[in-house]
């Protein structure tokens, strides 16, 4: 009999060249949106979300996805003038705008409950839940969230800065949409119970890797984080059946064929190829400042892995595990009949 293959998946990080565009001068209007979010969140107005600390991007350990990226980060591009602070004009009253990722902010299982009234509350496909904060320019650590939460919108700028068309500024990094989808973002692995191996008609169970993940490199001589924050897992389980879609990356079974929030039932016995894909959000950061939106997801295939199904049979068995090891189904419940 054939034993079940796992596949291990190893990321490969690539250089990234990133598309670069200028910031469009004013402030976009706040859209309307519906939900228990809206207006009397408990979330709402919190100036802690999206300043924190931050690890190197060589670290296994990752930021919560409202922190913002410790200073002294190396760029990608060493000697690109990663010190250099974007719009260095002199003006105590000049007021920044940037717009943030609002449910993937939160964290725990309040993320979960915001991201799920999200859905209900933009309709759109991709829209997701922004919302503005303010800063001074010579301070973004008095960072404060502004207005309520809104469906966001690809066309609005997610940086608004008065002093962008002044003649001495200097250019301000924006990553786009296609910019981040263009980023080499590790797939999530797929990981099993039994190696794949499950019983026809049984909770096969199926689950997936976790992990934000940043990238830094320099963009017009600005020091530019880019992280990307795992919000979905869609299953495709081989059999024809509906794909399956998560908030939530599943984990292992605490006993035998126990039914999980990623498991699937099999009709009939044979082998099926197991797909998944993550979709990520993403904000970046300039120069250590703040976390600004990234508009939209990106969709990340995972390697398939092999589900084996098998049919159970019944016997009686006078054999004694423990005296006898090597018996008839002892130790592994897949065995030849």
């Amino acid at each position: 009999m054939t034993e079940g293959k796992r596949i291990v998946l190893i990321p490969i990080v690539l250089t990234l060249l990133l598309a670069v565009v200028a910031v469009p001068a004013g402030q976009a209007t706040d859209q309307a949106c519906d939900g228990v979010f809206c207006g009397d969140s408990d979330y709402e107005n919190d100036p802690e979300i999206g300043v924190g600390g931050e690890v190197p991007v060589e670290s296994t350990q990752q930021p919560s996805h409202g922190a913002r990226p410790a200073s002294g980060n190396e760029s990608a591009e060493a000697g690109a003038g990663g010190s250099t602070k974007p719009n260095e004009i002199e003006d105590p009253d000049r007021i920044i705008t940037i717009t943030q990722l609002y449910c993937t902010n939160i964290e725990g299982v309040a993320m979960l409950d915001c991201m799920e009234a999200e859905q209900a509350a933009c309709a759109e496909s991709g829209s997701q839940w922004m919302v503005r904060a303010q800063y001074p320019a010579n301070d973004f650590e008095a960072l404060e969230r502004v207005g309520q939460q809104f469906c966001s919108d690809p066309a609005e700028p997610v940086i608004s800065d008065p002093a962008s068309g002044a003649p001495d500024a200097p250019p301000m990094p924006v990553v786009t949409l296609a910019d981040f989808r263009a980023l080499d973002i590790a797939p999530s692995e797929i990981e099993s119970d039994s190696g794949g191996f499950g019983l026809i008609r049984g909770n096969t169970n199926f689950f997936a890797t976790e992990e934000d993940q940043t990238l830094t490199t320099t963009m017009l001589g600005q020091q530019v984080a880019i992280q990307a924050v795992p919000v979905q897992w869609t299953w495709d389980y081989g059999d024809g059946s509906e794909p399956l879609s998560n908030p939530y990356p599943g984990g292992p079974q605490v006993e035998f064929n126990q039914e999980t929030t990623t498991s699937h039932v099999y009709e009939d016995t044979g082998q099926y190829a197991v797909g998944l894909t993550t979709s990520y959000r993403g904000q970046f950061s300039v120069n250590d400042g703040p976390w600004i939106a990234i508009p939209g997801t990106a969709e990340v295939p995972s390697e398939p892995v092999t589900a084996d199904i098998w049919r159970s049979t019944s016997k009686n068995v006078a054999e004694d595990c423990h005296e006898n090891p090597q018996g008839w189904a002892c130790g592994n419940p897949f065995v030849d009949g």
